[in-house]
């Protein structure tokens, strides 16, 4: 993730998941920020409730697959949300610096990205990364 520090953000492409006939919650969701060169994060929850992170490549749609699914008549939809907040105040800014957030037993809960003195957190919220 050091290679990301000094990039600028261009774009988030964030998850919600869709039942039919019910609106979606768009502040809750995996969220992947692109950086310039197309270099990118995904910030997901794991099932026990502690963050992931992974690296994505430019190009590289494959952190889709594991959200590619029907269950119930529900599934995940992505969108850009690099308009939404709280990422539009952080759009074309460099990232400065990234922090794990811990929880009382030491596990990682959350990331705080500080994008050139703009602070953007994001946490999981029972087994999913709330805005």
């Amino acid at each position: 993730m050091d290679a990301l520090i000094g990039r600028r953000l261009v774009k988030v492409v964030r998850l919600a998941w869709h039942w039919a006939d019910e609106p979606d919650d768009l502040g809750v969701g995996p969220a992947q920020l692109v950086f310039d060169e197309g270099r990118g994060l995904l910030v997901a929850s794991r099932s026990d409730w502690t963050l992931k992170l992974v690296e994505t490549c430019p190009g590289d749609d494959t952190w889709l697959d594991p959200y590619n699914y029907d269950y119930d008549g529900g599934r995940w939809l992505s969108r850009d949300a690099s308009a939404e907040p709280p990422f539009a105040s952080v759009i074309a800014r460099p990232l400065a610096d990234l922090g794990q957030i811990r929880n009382e037993i030491d596990e990682v809960v959350g990331i705080r990205l500080d994008f050139d003195g703009q602070i953007l957190t994001l946490k999981t919220w029972q087994g999913e990364i709330k805005t």
